[in-house]
């Protein structure tokens, strides 16, 4: 066998022949890998368990920041947000956004989930949650809301709001 690799008892065309040291050391590898692959199968059902979590705890978090704005209480929400949105956005700009919102759409109401995404960082685990959200002033709008975890509690990342209302009115 002239230039062939073998592998499970093939022979390769065109490759270098390896020797059987190469070729346990291969087996040997694969089977490590695949332990470590059938072990991992408890791990997914961890994440999954962590992401069906997450996923419960942004729903709650947007009822929270939802009740927040039915109340006009733009001091709370800008209050309780992670240093790095007020550091992306001034208490200012923050509170004219959500009194934007509550004249021209009025308050939030049914939130139908569209999306959500976990992301665990070394800077937190920032959940993030995207609603179609239907709005008293008979209006709608796509939410995408961003939390950080900072300490045992999720502080406000981000908030992004599209609507044509909130433009056109």
């Amino acid at each position: 066998m002239k230039n062939s690799f073998v592998v499970a008892g093939t022979p390769m065309a065109g490759a270098p022949r390896q020797s059987a040291k190469t070729i346990v050391a291969m087996f040997a590898g694969l089977f490590l890998l695949s332990t470590g692959i059938s072990g991992c199968f408890g791990m997914i059902s961890g994440c999954f368990s962590s992401m069906a979590n997450g996923e419960k705890q942004a729903q709650s978090l947007a009822v929270t920041m939802h009740q927040k704005m039915t109340n006009n209480d733009l001091a709370g929400i800008y209050d309780g947000a992670s240093q790095r949105y007020k550091d992306a956005v001034t208490r200012e700009k923050s509170d004219d956004l959500f009194s934007a919102i509550a004249r021209k759409l009025g308050a939030p109401g049914d939130c139908k989930q569209q999306g959500f995404n976990m992301n665990a960082t070394t800077s937190g685990t920032i959940l993030k949650l995207t609603c179609e959200t239907k709005f008293s002033k008979d209006a709608t709008g796509t939410e995408t809301f961003a939390w950080i975890k900072s300490g045992d509690q999720y502080q406000l990342l981000g908030y992004h709001i599209e609507s044509e209302e909130l433009v056109e009115r």
